[in-house]
């Protein structure tokens, strides 16, 4: 594109008054979308219960739409290109409302309520996805780090209102009326056609083939993860071939096959990919089992458990920057994954305690997610060249989008299995443990153990970074 183009882009038309102007509806879009798909993956176990299905089928609800966020944030990205924002954008939103009316028309149908979910949030993914793309396509660098900070702080913040919202809503009116609230988002329409220049890019090119093989491999396995079917590791093996001979021999490819060379980067993906699968694994699948069946509290009361670990996200987002000047990127997402590990295995030592150990466990274990996201970015990009960096970046948020369905999966197919063979582990004050403190303390110590994993690969990464920083060094002198 050329300089005389992107200046174009940022000039308002004559329906928009300002390129600014957008920002307000669209970041509402955004945070009002991730409320909506962070509320529904709150309500696994109210699902579970209404329509008589196991926690690891209902969890597909929360699992599959996951997946969609994460490829539908992807192909947004590249339709942005030749199709205008606003159009996409009122596109997204139809579809929200087409698959919410569905849900809810069905809600008795569990087939019909899932599909419903997954078109529900193809749309939402557009909300998700434009607003950082606008920014970016319209405001000045000045201007975007600022409205870029706010999508940081939103998202802490919609995972707040989202878990609130749904705890009250599951526990005193239905998990239903989640569907009828979602379709209050097409009274953002008119704002969206009256704020959103309507340009757009002439050409674009979406991977489709290797996004097609990327969805075949994750939803093959959270399938394998439900039921343990040999017959599901068929599509995941054929999936890794198929996509690799794409990236190798595919020019348009959605990833390069230089980003497999990069050690650094391909490490920081596993990292990725095992620390965030406890994420709402825990937050949403075990968290609601152990409020209820540990301590008698509902789905509503749980959401109050979480609501000031979010409220310590959200400020450890906006302190971000001067943490960052105190701390470097590595100490950083030491201090991030300690604190995460130290959330998990804290109610798993003291399994019999108050409900008042799960409330410091939910400070420390948002927080260290919002510890690690930016300095792991950072630092898987670190050597990646500026052009390729937008790519790097978007495969890096799907690594993301991949493993948090992944461990809601997971999570709920243990849940399901009740294990206790860790129970042992677990300090229980006169007496034995009950058959649920052992499931719990078993099921925490499991994520524990994968956190720690995460960590652990994490400080091999980093050691060989250093090593292979310095050589590079050495190279230059």
């Amino acid at each position: 594109m050329t300089s005389s183009h992107a200046h174009n882009l940022s000039k308002p038309t004559a329906n928009v008054s300002s390129p600014k102007a957008a920002v307000p509806i669209l970041l509402f879009c955004f945070v009002f979308s991730l409320v909506v798909d962070n509320g529904f993956k709150f309500m696994t176990k109210p699902i579970a219960e209404d329509l008589s299905l196991s926690p690891s089928t209902a969890s597909l609800q929360a699992t599959l739409a996951g997946i969609v966020i994460g490829i539908g944030a992807v192909v947004y990205a590249a339709l942005a290109d030749a199709i205008s924002i606003r159009k996409l954008m009122i596109a997204g939103i139809s579809m929200v409302a087409l698959g919410s009316i569905l849900g809810f028309a069905f809600q008795n149908v569990w087939p019909m309520v899932l599909a419903g979910r997954v078109i529900q949030t193809t749309g939402l993914a557009a909300a998700e996805t434009l607003y950082v793309i606008y920014v970016t396509k319209y405001l000045s660098e000045k201007d975007q780090k600022t409205y870029l900070g706010f999508s940081t702080s939103s998202f802490q913040a919609a995972m707040l209102i989202g878990t609130l919202t749904s705890g009250f809503i599951a526990t005193y009116i239905s998990w239903t009326a989640m569907f009828l609230i979602s379709c209050a988002l097409v009274l953002a329409i008119p704002f969206l056609i009256k704020t959103v220049p309507p340009q757009a890019k002439t050409s674009a090119h979406v991977d489709i083939l290797g996004l097609l093989f990327i969805a075949v491999i994750a939803t093959s396995v959270i399938l394998y993860i439900q039921a343990f079917n040999a017959v599901f590791l068929i599509p995941i093996a054929v999936g890794i071939v198929l996509f690799a001979a794409h990236v190798k021999y595919n020019k348009n490819a959605l990833v390069k096959p230089e980003f497999f060379s990069n050690a650094q980067y391909i490490l920081i993906l596993l990292i990725v990919l095992i620390v965030y699968s406890v994420q709402l694994g825990y937050t949403a699948i075990l968290l609601p089992y152990m409020v209820d069946s540990l301590h008698g509290i509902n789905l509503s009361g749980a959401s109050y458990i979480l609501a000031p670990g979010y409220i310590c996200a959200i400020l450890a987002g906006i302190f971000a920057g001067r943490v960052g000047r105190v701390l470097s990127s590595h100490r950083t997402i030491i201090l991030g994954l300690v604190l995460i590990t130290a959330a998990l295995i804290l109610p798993a030592i003291f399994i019999d305690a108050p409900v008042a150990v799960l409330v410091v466990s939910m400070i420390l274990f948002p927080t260290g997610f919002a510890t690690i996201y930016a300095p792991l970015v950072s630092t898987s990009v670190s050597r990646i060249s500026a052009e390729k960096s937008g790519v790097a970046i978007g495969f890096y948020n799907l690594t993301i989008n991949i493993a948090i369905p992944v461990g809601i999966a997971y999570s709920a197919k243990l849940l399901e299995l009740a294990p206790t063979g860790l129970a042992f582990l677990s300090y229980v004050p006169g007496g034995a443990a009950t058959p649920e403190q052992q499931t719990a303390a078993t099921l925490l110590w499991i994520l524990a153990f994968i956190a720690l994993g995460g960590m652990v690969l994490y400080l091999a990464t980093s050691k060989i970074i250093h090593r292979t920083g310095r050589t590079a060094a050495g190279a230059e002198n």
